[in-house]
């Protein structure tokens, strides 16, 4: 999608307002802003903890940036960029910080050269894997009170917003 193209659709959705709207149109928004307010916090609450454990060796914005895109690993600068939302110059700068920490490393891409790709190193792989179990943990034990049925329609609920999320994400960059 070009710029302009990002530009006319933003622009188009900042013009379009919901007064008017049918009412079930609009509660429909605020309950999936509700969903979204609560799980972010959830997962703040769930970062800062182990941001806590982690906070002599990362700052507490870079190892959020960091939890953002071990998902994306390996990948290439631009990659980061688009999941952070940071500038070329800030992700360059936050990758040259983590490679310094000895989180991350760098290595030519073997496909084209002139790619760097970008990866974690075996030690925090290692760390992200433990967090990674621990969210886990938190979940299962979250939604420890529903029932079969419930956890199925939440589990279905969630891939739906993310098959839309998905979607969205790969149309236009936020």
């Amino acid at each position: 999608m070009t710029n302009n193209n990002k530009k006319t659709k933003k622009a188009r959705r900042e013009q379009d307002t919901l007064s008017g709207k049918p009412e079930h149109l609009l509660s429909r928004v605020e309950v999936f802003k509700k969903m979204c307010r609560m799980l972010e916090m959830t997962r703040r609450r769930f970062l800062e903890e182990d941001w806590r454990h982690y906070s002599r060796l990362i700052p507490q914005q870079q190892f959020i940036h960091l939890m953002m895109v071990r998902h994306s690993l390996p990948c290439n600068l631009a990659k980061i960029m688009r999941v952070t939302g940071m500038t070329s110059a800030g992700a360059s700068i936050f990758v040259d910080k983590m490679v310094k920490m000895g989180v991350l490393e760098r290595h030519e891409d073997v496909a084209d050269r002139r790619n760097i790709v970008i990866s974690f190193t075996p030690r925090a792989q290692k760390s992200t894997e433990h967090i990674d179990d621990r969210l886990n943990h938190y979940i299962l034990n979250f939604f420890d009170g529903c029932s079969e049925e419930e956890l199925k329609s939440l589990e279905e609920s969630s891939r739906l917003v993310c098959r839309v999320l998905d979607s969205r994400y790969e149309e236009e960059t936020f």
